[in-house]
């Protein structure tokens, strides 16, 4: 009666991220990972799962392989004397590796009705999961640092199991936050750019943090000619298209910020414009690392197209071959405030 129990919560809560749910805990032989990865194993698809250590005890940590998602939670969930839940995941690492079976692992967390779709969606820039859970550090208690900061969005806001699916249903594609593993253990390094089932480029750096500005995020922006730094959040971006007649020739982007200095910042007008320079440079970067790769991931039609509706019908019909060689102009006007 006792294992079929377990069994039925399993399947009423696998990999659901319940609001208020803690980190972790260890009830007798039943151990609640909060961090679940996945990676590839030739064929199989091996998952990671991770919990944090309790007091001054070791981090929980165990892996299962199987061809299939489901095959592999099956594995991972029945261990003999200790059972391993999957009822409060909260973070989903997926490496490389397993770019391709994201359709899968979507597909399974979504069979449940109870399941919740807001477990976090994250890409290791990494083949392999194997230093990231294994490594030194405790990953469970690193992505709960992860979380927090994603919560202040400083540079990242973090991609639901819910909103991939939503792109992913629509043939869009993702910029998914990524980690790689630095002398901190898991650190977030900038975004991957997944389209068609793989991840076809990462922005790292400059290009990541106009990717976050573009899209709306709040940022920590050091300067590159002065030891100031500023906290930066987007308040609004407009996107306006450039026609000649009923062609399509151009997009124009004015990005409105509030900064906040962190330290070290003179307050001075020069610096100020030093800053939008730099930052209307890293979002063009972003933009132009999507041309590339033929990707609007950060939803330029749409907000172009609400700029003006009567031309919706003549921006869609030219978007999709105008958009990987379209000029694109950004401006960026910066309003700093001291911190209270």
């Amino acid at each position: 009666m006792r294992r079929l129990l377990v069994w039925t919560l399993l399947l009423l809560f696998l990999l659901s991220g319940c609001a208020g749910a803690p980190q972790s805990r260890e009830v007798g032989s039943t151990a609640v990972v909060s961090v679940l990865g996945a990676e590839g194993a030739g064929e199989d698809l091996r998952l990671l799962a991770a919990a944090e250590g309790r007091g001054e005890g070791d981090p929980f940590l165990c892996d299962s392989q199987g061809a299939t998602p489901a095959a592999a939670v099956e594995t991972l969930t029945n261990r003999g004397e200790q059972v391993v839940s999957c009822a409060h995941v909260e973070h989903l690492l997926l490496a490389d590796s397993a770019a391709g079976r994201l359709p899968d692992l979507l597909s399974y967390a979504f069979q449940e009705p109870q399941q919740s779709t807001e477990t976090q969606l994250w890409v290791v820039r990494s083949d392999s999961l194997e230093d990231a859970f294994y490594g030194e550090g405790d990953v469970a208690k690193r992505m709960a640092v992860l979380k927090t900061q994603g919560k202040n969005r400083q540079g990242f806001s973090p991609l639901t199991l819910r909103q991939a699916a939503a792109a992913l249903a629509q043939g869009d594609p993702l910029l998914i936050p990524a980690l790689a593993v630095g002398e901190n253990g898991l650190d977030f390094v900038g975004f991957a750019l997944y389209q068609e089932g793989a991840i076809t480029q990462w922005l790292t750096g400059q290009q990541a943090l106009g990717a976050s500005l573009v899209m709306g995020e709040r940022i920590h922006w050091t300067g590159s000619g002065t030891e100031g730094a500023m906290m930066l959040q987007s308040t609004g971006c407009q996107v306006r298209p450039q026609w000649e007649g009923d062609t399509l020739v151009g997009l124009c982007l004015h990005c409105r910020l509030e900064g906040v200095p962190t330290g070290g910042w003179t307050g001075e007008g020069q610096d100020v414009e030093q800053l939008e320079r730099e930052t209307a440079q890293g979002m063009l970067q972003a933009l132009t690392a999507l041309q590339r790769a033929q990707a609007d991931a950060a939803g330029l039609q749409g907000r172009a197209g609400l700029s003006n509706l009567l031309r919706w019908a003549s921006l869609s019909t030219q978007w999709e071959e105008a958009f990987p060689t379209l000029p694109i102009q950004t401006a960026v006007t910066i309003t700093v405030t001291e911190r209270q």
